[in-house]
Formats: C-alpha cells, sequence, structure tokens
C-alpha cells in the first residue's frame, strides 16, 4: 500500500475500516437468514456505510460538522473535497438512497423489506465497499481485516501468515497457523492469569495424556472403559475452558473439527498433529476464513476481559 493508504494505516483509520467490515459482514450472515430474522440486515448495512462516510469525510477534511450531516448530503461534499485531490467520485449514491428509505420505511414505520430487496441490497452495498475504499484510502476492501484489531503479536503474526497462505490457496498450511495462532492465544492469555504458586483460575484438572489404556497396559472391557472415562473428562475439561473464557462454544466445536490438533510439550513448544479429513473432503476456502474469523472473535473477546 502506498500514499494515502499508509497515512490512513498510520492514523488509525485502518482499524476503523476493520470494524466498518465487521459491521458489513455481520450485515452479510443477517442478510441470508430467513424471514424475518433478515430484516435486521438492512439497519446493519445502513450503519456500516454511514460509518465508512463519517470516516471519509474525517478522513478528507470535509469542512462541515459529522452531526449535522445528513446521511445523503455525504455524496456531495465527498466528492467535491476528492474531486479537489483530483480522484474520481464515489459511487453507488442512488443504491444507498434505496438502502436508506428502506431502513427508514422499516425502522420508523415498521414496514418490512422484501427478500429480493435484501438480496439486492446486499450485493449494492457490497459494491459500495469495493468501489469506494478503493478511490478515497487506495486500499482493497478484501484486504481490510479485523487482524488489525488483534493485540497479540503472536496470534496476529501466525493469522497473518494464515491469511497469505489461504490466498495461495494452501489450505492446510493456513489451517496448522490457525490453530497454532488459537493456542497460542488460549494458553497465553490463561498464563497471564496464573497465581505466585502458577496456579490457574481456568484449571479444571490435569493431563490424562498417559492414562489411556495402552500405557496403563489394560485390554478388553476395562481398557475400552479407561478410553471412554478419559475422552469424556477431556472433552468436557475444553468444554468448561472454552465456556469460562466467554467464548462460542457452537463455533468452538466447528473450528476443532475443521483444525488440526495442537500440542504443547513442557518446554513450551508446539506440535501440529494434521486432522484425518475422511469422508469430511478437503476444507473449502471458506472453511478456513470461518475458522480465522473464529480467532479473531475469540482475540477480541479475550483482550477485553484481559487482566
Amino acid at each position: 500500500m502506498q500514499g494515502d493508504s499508509m497515512s490512513a494505516k498510520n492514523t488509525g483509520v485502518m482499524k476503523r475500516l476493520a470494524f466498518i467490515k465487521h459491521l458489513y459482514n455481520l450485515g452479510v450472515e443477517q442478510s441470508r437468514k430467513v424471514e424475518p430474522l433478515c430484516y435486521v440486515s438492512i439497519l446493519t448495512f445502513h450503519d456500516a456505510v454511514e460509518l465508512f462516510l463519517q470516516l471519509v469525510a474525517e478522513y478528507l477534511d470535509v469542512k462541515k460538522r459529522i452531526k449535522e450531516i445528513h446521511f445523503m448530503e455525504y455524496w456531495d461534499l465527498i466528492n467535491h473535497r476528492l474531486k479537489e485531490k483530483g480522484k474520481s467520485e464515489l459511487t453507488q449514491k442512488m443504491a444507498m438512497e434505496r438502502l436508506n428509505k428502506a431502513r427508514v420505511a422499516f425502522k420508523h414505520y415498521g414496514t418490512p423489506p422484501s427478500k429480493s430487496a435484501i438480496e439486492d441490497f446486499r450485493v449494492n452495498v457490497t459494491r459500495f465497499f469495493e468501489e469506494n475504499t478503493d478511490i478515497v484510502f487506495n486500499i482493497k476492501f478484501a484486504e481490510i481485516s479485523l487482524i488489525e484489531l488483534v493485540t497479540y503479536k503472536n496470534v496476529y503474526d501466525n493469522l497473518k501468515v494464515a491469511c497469505q497462505l489461504l490466498e495461495e490457496n494452501k489450505i492446510e498450511d493456513s489451517l496448522d497457523k490457525i490453530a497454532l495462532a488459537f493456542a497460542q492465544l488460549i494458553d497465553g492469555f490463561e498464563d497471564r492469569k496464573r497465581d505466585e504458586y502458577g496456579r490457574s483460575p481456568f484449571f479444571f484438572g490435569g493431563e490424562f495424556t498417559f492414562l489411556s489404556s495402552f500405557f496403563m497396559h489394560v485390554t478388553g472391557d476395562l481398557g475400552r472403559f479407561v478410553d471412554k472415562v478419559r475422552e469424556a473428562i477431556e472433552a468436557l475439561q475444553r468444554a468448561v475452558k472454552i465456556l469460562s473464557l466467554g467464548l462460542d462454544y457452537k463455533k468452538y466445536t466447528r473450528f476443532r473439527l475443521l483444525t488440526p490438533t495442537v500440542m504443547r510439550t513442557v518446554n513450551g513448544k508446539y506440535h501440529i498433529v494434521r486432522v484425518k479429513r475422511g469422508q469430511k473432503g478437503t476444507a473449502a476456502k471458506e472453511d478456513v476464513q470461518f475458522c480465522i474469523d473464529f480467532v479473531i472473535e475469540s482475540a477480541l473477546i479475550l483482550q477485553e476481559y484481559d487482566f
């Protein structure tokens, strides 16, 4: 990124763009739900677009107080500044006017949008961000990521590498980095909460690595019983830890199915054991992106309550 984009990144604009993209992604997710659950997407889409317009107005130093600008006024004010800088004008004005009218009708008069209208708004809002982010900030909308909001350096670094590997279509390598990032996130958060005696408030029982029928040299029904008890206790330990950290357990279960197992030895080194796909098949890019988003979401939750 060159020119204005570097300036944007240095002044914290990238973080605001990342949050705006987060809102946009929420809107996309909401828009794909059944009626009436999809209706709320137009409110989310509108909020994302309006926050973007406010950011652009500040970034270009529009000579009018933000709170005095009505939604549809942004185009003329911003286009005037863009013209002075020799840049193209903002696009999708008419489409965003339709979105604004639909939002007013729904929010203030209780008139819900049709499912087909919501589909159109999703397409139009996507075009709005893809076209105008590049025009104003010289940044591709696809390059903006909530990773910029992650403050844990090792997690941030591994997620950045995972994104690059995903772009190169190296699915398994990307999943390795994502799994490592999540393990470092959880372990790092817990390690920072240990007391003077090394005890963690998120400790829910010791390791069962060597308490299997194989290591205990038991066979038959007793061996199967030992292994089932071990598996049950380990599953409970993982579940309670995830829930105690405030993370989304349903998303975590999908994440676990997609990512390899990460083992941490006593010397602090991590080892990755890849998943045998079998009937599950190869993970798709959408699956990998879900895993990246889950780690980011988890990091933001832990950052909020870090102490």
